[in-house]
């Protein structure tokens, strides 16, 4: 079977792999669909040290069952998406929910652990959920990082969401245009949009922003100022990770404000620690998903309710994967927001 691997900074190659032996108490999946994620492509350019070859990225991914357990939940052709954190579900941080930070592993195609984008993995029941027929195994794929946005915006109240006056999402790479989604999905007012790509900005209006601000063009928090009228904003959305963009995320908050931080990018980042405190800003992270958001998530595309279709900008045969990451590393313009790999 096909597999595509990473092989070191820059370096992706289609490989011919041994077919797996499927145990008999797992699932054999034949994967449809996988998303590159923005991570992929920070491990493929050797810029974040969670990918280590030689190994097969991927974990925002959709198939069909094609080998059931004789006693299992779910049958042969029955289309699924795939929770990638493993969890024992017994810990403490499983019980309150907090499946995300289970020690018992690490994401799929993350440091060691193999990932998603090859032509069959296996995989136990509890991380299985079904979808309908209508949903195409692409939309379905887009379930992960809009389970990501979901988390982050439920850390909201829908209190705190009717008195904002003003939202901020600072970054609107797939995971911000999710943040931006979901927020109109909730009636958020006045949401401030903040990105360096033109292109992802007049997207981001298509979706719905209010405002935009395009940091190279304009100083942001002079903008949110006029926006504002001075009041500046009650919510902030954190997307891209930062010093620079956290910064701008807690400068653009009122007194009393929340900040969410989902962008993950550097280690350290240098705040302002009086800002914080003086101004009794709430600093709330926010680490992937837990399973409840993940499979709200996957049932909002399913119903409709949030559209992704004009977030991906290019669908590729798994084979071509080479081809993708290399045209990712060179989307200096934001053109291209998400590839989805079919195979």
């Amino acid at each position: 079977m096909k597999a595509l691997y990473y092989l070191g900074d820059e370096k992706m190659e289609i490989r011919d792999v041994p077919p797996l032996k499927c145990a008999d108490d797992r699932y054999l999946i034949k994967v449809k669909a996988n998303g590159i994620c923005g991570s992929d492509i920070e491990g493929y350019l050797g810029r974040s040290g969670r990918r280590t070859p030689p190994l097969i990225m991927g974990h925002e991914v959709s198939g069909v069952i094609e080998q059931a357990p004789a006693d299992g939940r779910y049958s042969c052709g029955e289309r699924v998406v795939i929770f990638p954190k493993p969890f024992c579900g017994e810990c403490d941080y499983c019980k309150k929910g907090m499946v995300n930070v289970c020690p018992a592993g690490i994401c799929m195609g993350v440091l060691t652990t193999p990932g998603s984008m090859v032509e069959y993995i296996e995989i136990e029941e509890k991380y299985l959920i079904p979808f309908d027929s209508g949903l195409s195994y692409e939309i379905a794929a887009m379930t992960e990082p809009l389970a990501v946005a979901y988390r982050a915006v439920y850390k909201i109240s829908d209190q705190q969401l009717a008195e904002a006056n003003h939202v901020m999402v600072i970054g609107v790479g797939t995971i911000g245009l999710m943040v931006l989604l979901l927020l109109k999905l909730r009636k958020a007012k006045n949401i401030i949009v903040s990105d360096a790509s033109s292109y992802r900005l007049d997207l981001a209006l298509q979706l719905g922003a209010d405002h935009v601000i395009n940091p190279l063009e304009k100083e942001v928090i002079e903008e949110v100022r006029t926006i504002t009228s001075d009041t500046m904003c009650d919510i902030s959305f954190e997307a891209v990770g930062t010093t620079k963009s956290v910064r701008t995320s807690l400068d653009v908050l009122c007194m009393g404000a929340t900040a969410i931080w989902i962008g993950n990018t550097q280690k350290l980042v240098e705040v302002d620690m009086q800002k914080i405190v003086t101004t009794e800003l709430v600093i709330k992270g926010n680490y992937v998903y837990d399973f409840d958001s993940f499979r709200k998530s996957l049932r909002l595309l399913e119903n409709g309710s949030i559209k992704v279709e004009s977030l991906i900008s290019e669908i590729m045969a798994l084979e071509k994967g080479p081809e993708a990451f290399r045209m990712l590393k060179e989307n200096r313009d934001g053109k291209i927001v998400k590839v989805i790999l079919k195979s």
